[in-house]
């Protein structure tokens, strides 16, 4: 799990749960005095081993209660300014974002130090503290200290991490696939132009059975509901890693990995369910449906929405969960709202049962993704059984 990216106020939930301070995160009751101070914490933020972001998160005590700031808060463009006047060699200066949020009635300002694979970065001229040449890191939740520099095991690793030596095969592979100009088509399917030993190709039908499914509720929402499935493998050096089924939906028009099924039981023994289908952000099935999946062309852009609008789709699992517990609470809501739709009403599947089926299936997809964004923005605690309004 990347734990950067969960919703920041998840990941401040998750970071105060450990009672302590970590290698991607640090608690400040107030911001710093001195603004060399500050950007020495982020040069170490940035020259980490590992590939998350990192986060100072202002307004929590020593002792981890959430105070919220009372001093003078700092703004992103002044912190931005004052790296950008900064000689780091090669020019390779870290990346920040700032951001505020909600946190217990109280205002937390979270700075956002990006990761990076240009590492280690250090001055060619002193500033502050800091010397030139030297290399400042973070290691657990410790930083090097203004005097030092970073020991021979870190240094080696924060060199190996920028000659892409410290991500496995799968980790490198999904990491490369946001850039889709990185790879290229083959006959049957892709290849990363600069380490072509990472593919993305179809399995051969005759290696699998056939009768790879049929139609699932979702074709319906689809102009043309004809469906089709076939596997698609992950592979390194010829090696299979991971291997997704890919559902063909709109005749042909939008070709994606097959989303979860997800499932709320409202009593003990599972005979009174809600399924429905979804995705989690930044799991390798939806990063590998966001590269398939080609928005500027018009075909495929309408076949997504139609698919998006009857799919749901996670922050995280945390928040899948919460949601889940969230309708639980709110069954009878879910319900009225899905008697009282007309959506869809128009769908034939040529079997009575199965028509009446997907249309309820389409239904409570809907009304699950209208109850879903009420959720986030009523943003309550998992314990808490609460209810919405219809």
């Amino acid at each position: 799990m990347r734990y950067s990216r969960l919703p920041l106020v998840e990941l401040v939930e998750y970071c105060l749960s450990q009672e302590k301070e970590g290698d991607f995160w640090d608690f400040k009751q107030e911001w710093h005095e001195k603004i060399e101070d500050l950007i020495k914490d982020i040069v170490c933020f940035a020259n980490t081993a590992h590939d998350e972001d990192c986060f100072l998160i202002f307004g929590v005590a020593d002792d981890f209660s959430v105070t919220g700031m009372r001093k003078d808060r700092r703004k992103q463009a002044d912190i931005i300014d004052t790296l950008s006047n900064l000689v780091f060699a090669g020019d390779n200066i870290p990346q920040v974002s700032l951001k505020t949020v909600k946190y217990i009635d109280e205002e937390l300002d979270i700075l956002i130090v990006h990761n990076t694979d240009k590492t280690p970065l250090y001055l060619k001229k002193p500033y502050g503290k800091m010397k030139s040449g030297c290399i400042y890191a973070r290691v657990g939740d410790r930083n090097t200290s203004d005097n030092g520099n970073a020991d021979i095991d870190t240094i080696e690793h924060l060199w190996r991490k920028r000659l892409g030596l410290t991500k496995t095969p799968i980790e490198y592979i999904f990491d490369a696939l946001i850039n889709k100009y990185d790879w290229a088509e083959s006959q049957n399917g892709y290849y990363h132009i600069y380490k072509p030993e990472f593919t993305i190709e179809r399995v051969n039908e005759d290696d699998f059975e056939s009768g790879r499914g049929s139609d699932e509720f979702y074709s319906f929402a689809q102009t043309n509901e004809s469906t089709s499935y076939y596997l698609l493998d992950i592979k390194a050096k010829g090696t299979v890693l991971e291997r997704y089924q890919i559902v063909v939906l709109d005749s042909g028009r939008l070709s994606i990995p097959v989303p979860e099924w997800g499932f709320i039981h409202f009593d003990e023994y599972h005979q009174d369910t809600v399924g429905y289908k979804y995705y989690v952000r930044g799991s390798h099935t939806e990063e590998l449906m966001r590269f398939m999946y080609d928005s500027q062309d018009a075909e495929q852009r309408w076949a997504f929405r139609n698919f998006e609008a009857v799919t749901l789709f996670f922050d995280s699992k945390i928040e899948k969960a919460r949601f889940d517990k969230y309708i639980e609470c709110n069954q009878h809501k879910l319900e009225s709202r899905v008697k009282d739709s007309d959506a869809y009403d128009y769908i034939d599947t040529g079997n009575d049962v199965k028509t009446q089926g997907y249309k309820r299936s389409l239904r409570t997809a809907i009304v699950l993704k209208e109850m879903l964004e009420e959720f986030r923005g009523q943003n309550r605690s998992p314990s808490t059984c609460t209810t919405v309004g219809n």
